[in-house]
C-alpha cells in the first residue's frame, strides 16, 4: 500500500471520529494476517460503527478495549526520531507502516501497530 493511500485511510478515520461525542474501541479480530478494531456508541451495542483492519500486522501494544479521546486525532502515522526509535528498539521489518492510537486518559498513544496496510469500513455515517 502506498503512503499516500495510507493518509487517506488516516483522514477518513480521523475525520469520522471528530464528529463523534464518544466510542468504545476493542478488538474484533486478531490474528497473523489481519487486526481489525471495531468502534461502537457503547459497549452495550452489538452493531459496531467503524472498522479498522491492519493488514498483514507486524507488531501490536496495545489495550483490549479503550473509549475515544476526541481531543486528539485519533489514529497517527509515526514517522522521524520516534518511527526510528520503534523500528530499532521492535525490529520492525521494512514496508511496514507505524500507527499510534491515543486512548482517553492516556498522555501518550498506549497503542502501537506496525503492518504493511490500512483500510477503513465506516458501517454507521450518522452515530450520534
Amino acid at each position: 500500500m502506498k503512503k499516500n493511500e495510507i493518509i487517506n485511510e488516516l483522514d477518513k478515520i480521523n475525520e469520522y471520529l471528530k464528529k463523534c461525542m464518544w466510542m468504545d474501541f476493542e478488538f474484533a479480530q486478531m490474528n497473523a494476517s489481519n487486526v481489525t478494531i471495531g468502534g461502537r456508541k457503547d459497549v452495550s451495542y452489538d452493531e459496531w460503527a467503524i472498522n479498522i483492519d491492519f493488514g498483514n500486522p507486524y507488531y501490536v501494544t496495545t489495550l483490549f478495549s479503550w473509549q475515544l479521546d476526541n481531543s486528539n486525532p485519533f489514529i497517527e502515522l509515526v514517522e522521524g526520531d520516534e518511527m526510528w526509535y520503534i523500528i530499532n528498539k521492535y525490529q520492525v521489518e521494512e514496508g511496514n507502516y507505524i500507527f499510534k492510537i491515543n486512548a482517553e486518559d492516556f498522555e501518550t498513544a498506549p497503542i502501537v501497530i506496525a503492518s504493511k496496510s490500512l483500510k477503513v469500513e465506516i458501517i454507521n455515517e450518522f452515530p450520534f
